[in-house]
């Protein structure tokens, strides 16, 4: 019984500890700064949560060293697929419309992908 019961902490331990991320491959355009991206993507954090009771999180990565300092990337965190989901929805749904704007005017953003990651 004991054994049963680690066993099932240690897996709800390490599930707890999920996360989907959507890595974004991006690039300025010219005549916006990163600082303005930062901007908007600090807008469009703090609407995410105010849509679910989820939390999400979002990372710019600036280059520091680079063949090209106009790239960068953007890394969003949500618990789990279903928040990644219903954010999803959501912006299909034209609820992100106004930040859909905003970094397509200041950016160009060539390829996504979504990752399970489970911390180790």
């Amino acid at each position: 019984m004991k054994t049963i019961l680690c066993a099932t902490l240690l897996l709800l331990t390490s599930t707890a500890h999920a996360s989907t991320m959507l890595l974004w491959s991006c690039k300025l355009l010219d005549g916006h700064t990163i600082d303005e991206v930062k901007a908007i993507n600090s807008a469009w954090v703090d609407y995410v949560n105010e849509l679910t009771d989820y939390r999400a999180q979002s990372y710019v990565l600036e280059a520091i060293a680079s063949d090209d300092m106009t790239t960068f990337r953007y890394i969003d965190v949500f618990e789990n697929p279903i928040h990644w989901g219903q954010i999803r929805s959501k912006m299909e749904a034209g609820d992100f419309d106004k930040f859909e704007a905003q970094f397509n005017n200041a950016t160009q953003c060539d390829a996504a992908s979504l990752y399970e990651a489970e911390e180790s």
